[in-house]
């Protein structure tokens, strides 16, 4: 076990910043994340070690309870609400100091064709009021909710991460593997726009992944195509800070200054 100053649960582009600043100001950090895509992401830093894998609350407890560290920085995705309350859960009874670093909602409006769902349940009851062939960008996590979509199998196009174990989720739950569009974004306007066209679908669903998540690009895209938005809503998570924020609090946790 990697016993450091700090420990960050990342694979985002939030935690990246944050471990090539701990590198430059020699903050010894373990950075877990879920995947080899989430480790990738910065290798290679001085003083940076990681560690690959998913873990449940009593895993995240028991690594927390073994590296000890002076602080533990929560920069998952904004949508790993599950991490986020295991990560929170486990620093409040080990008595750790605990920071949640919030990536900002787009400041982009919504268009007249976009709505937004609370839940997954709404957004699947809006899709089976209509028929047209959709591409969703909400990752192989989100894929077995969206079978309830009537005749998934024919009208639903996925966009997931490159990862064999998602891949073979989705391939599992019925969807085509023609069906399936493994690439690592973010995607540009024209990029987006490109993948839509070939694929000739009439709605987009998304997460509002913010700006590091290219949302802004892909909504421009769907306007491009003439196509509706159905957006899920983020979970609620009213605190959190920003990287420079975390990056000043990191700063004086660790070395007091």
């Amino acid at each position: 076990m990697h016993r450091g100053d700090l420990v960050i649960f990342g694979g985002t582009t939030e935690s990246r910043q944050l471990a090539e600043f701990c590198a430059r100001t020699r903050i010894r950090v373990l950075v877990c994340v879920a995947t080899d895509l989430g480790e990738q992401t910065a290798t290679g830093l001085p003083g940076v070690s990681y560690r690959v894998g998913r873990l449940d609350r009593a895993g995240v407890a028991a690594l927390l309870a073994e590296a000890a560290p002076r602080m533990v920085v929560d920069a998952t995705h904004p949508y790993a609400s599950a991490v986020t309350s295991n990560v929170a859960a486990a620093c409040a009874d080990l008595g750790l100091a605990y920071l949640r670093v919030r990536r900002p909602e787009s400041e982009v409006a919504l268009g007249d064709g976009a709505q937004r769902f609370a839940d997954l349940a709404a957004l699947v009851e809006w899709l089976n009021q209509r028929d047209s062939i959709i591409f969703a960008t909400t990752g192989a996590k989100e894929a077995a909710a969206l079978t309830g979509v009537n005749g998934y199998q024919d009208r639903i196009i996925l966009r997931v991460l490159p990862v064999p174990k998602g891949i073979q989720a989705c391939l599992d739950l019925g969807y085509p593997s023609t069906h399936l569009v493994a690439m690592r974004g973010p995607f540009g306007r024209e990029l987006n726009a490109a993948m839509f066209r070939h694929y000739a679908a009439k709605i987009l669903v998304s997460k509002d992944s913010g700006e590091p998540g290219g949302f802004a690009d892909k909504l421009a895209a769907a306007e491009d195509c003439g196509m509706a938005c159905a957006v899920l809503a983020r979970p609620a998570d009213l605190d959190g800070v920003g990287v420079d924020a975390a990056q000043r609090i990191i700063a004086k946790v660790v070395r007091g200054g």
